[in-house]
């Protein structure tokens, strides 16, 4: 029987089996011809993703400063178009009689109600960078001066007090000590009291004297006003103040206010002088307001006047405890500004500064 009747192949036709290090060589030469594609193509890869990063952070860079000539232009533009106006306001209202008269032409309103109209003017437009109320109360008593225009600057006031509070309430976040403490008080009198005769307030007696923040309250004036003052607590317990209402003058729209700091027991502390001052219509709280010792701030304003002619009259105040960080705008540096914008809040450094002049 010969090989290939047996079934088993010739020698020359069985193929030799591969070694090992055949298989290696075999894939270092696909590897070897296939690296300098791959490396093309991750180096293309790369570069190109580099100069998209690149691009689009340019194109942030350009963007932000972009903005922020804008941001200048705009606030360039501001500043100057407020300067004009300020020197447009103030410099009639610095005029006497004779300088206006030397400048000629026919006004359209008597000195009075147009230096009123111009008080009002300023008051809405840079009520946060001034103290306005001297100025506003020269206006209000200038001779010649209407009820009309008196009333109406009244009015502009007390939407100045309204628009200054209301960034308190904005900025109280977190811990309640942030925020603002607010508690409402009613001045009540009898019509049959003359307008321009000054009377007293007090508490009915009965009511509790220690008042707590957050609530409202009324007090009864008559020229012979009977009761005990009233004792307001601050919202962290530190400070606690006497304070009488007296000398009213429903004419005048004026409050006298005498305050007394407390100590623990509710005795009168030796060494704090009393705080006395006059709210008026053109009292705001940027720039009225007084800083204890404790680093607590406290303000008295005037939000609404009510009257029933030959019934009643009802003079509303707003006893204000600001919130610990508050600092008055024109007390801010610069960088506190810039580094956090929101109106009304600063650094607990509020502490070191003077009580604000009333």
């Amino acid at each position: 029987m010969t090989p290939t009747d047996s079934g088993t192949p010739p020698p020359d036709t069985v193929r030799p089996r591969r070694d090992w290090r055949d298989n290696v060589k075999f894939a270092a030469s696909v590897v070897n011809s296939l690296a300098v594609p791959l490396l093309t193509v991750a180096a293309t890869a790369v570069g190109i993703y580099a100069t998209n990063t690149l691009k689009e952070r340019e194109i942030a860079i350009a963007t932000d400063n972009n903005a922020q000539a804008l941001r200048n232009q705009r606030e360039e533009s501001e500043t100057n178009l407020r300067s004009a106006m300020f020197r447009e306001l103030v410099g009639p209202l610095l005029q006497s009689e004779t300088e206006a008269a030397a400048r000629g032409g026919d006004a359209d309103l008597p000195r009075a109600q147009r230096l009123a109209l111009l008080a009002e003017l300023l008051a809405l437009n840079f009520h946060e960078h001034f103290e306005l109320g001297p100025l506003l109360r020269y206006v209000d008593t200038l001779p010649g001066q209407t009820d009309e225009a008196r009333q109406r600057l009244r009015g502009t006031s007390r939407r100045v007090i309204s628009r200054q509070l209301a960034p308190l309430l904005s900025s109280a976040v977190g811990d309640s000590q942030q925020h603002p403490a607010f508690l409402e008080l009613s001045l009540n009198a009898d019509a049959s009291e003359p307008a321009d005769r000054p009377i007293s307030c007090a508490l009915p007696d009965g009511t509790p004297s220690n008042q707590a923040v957050g609530g409202s309250l009324s007090l009864q004036c008559s020229g012979t006003a009977v009761g005990t003052p009233l004792r307001i607590v601050s919202p962290d317990g530190k400070d606690a103040l006497q304070v009488n209402v007296r000398a009213v003058s429903w004419a005048a729209q004026t409050v006298g206010i005498y305050s007394v700091l407390l100590g623990p027991n509710g005795e009168s502390q030796a060494h704090t002088p009393p705080i006395e001052f006059t709210l008026s219509p053109y009292s705001f709280p940027f720039s009225d307001n007084t800083l204890l010792p404790s680093g607590n701030r406290f303000g008295l304003y005037l939000t609404r006047i009510d009257e029933i002619p030959g019934v009643a009259r009802v003079m509303r105040l707003s006893f204000v405890w600001f919130p610990k960080d508050f600092v008055p705008p024109r007390e801010r540096p610069f960088d506190l500004d810039v580094n956090n914008p929101p109106a009304g809040t600063a650094p607990d450094t509020a502490a070191t500064a003077g009580d604000v002049p009333r």
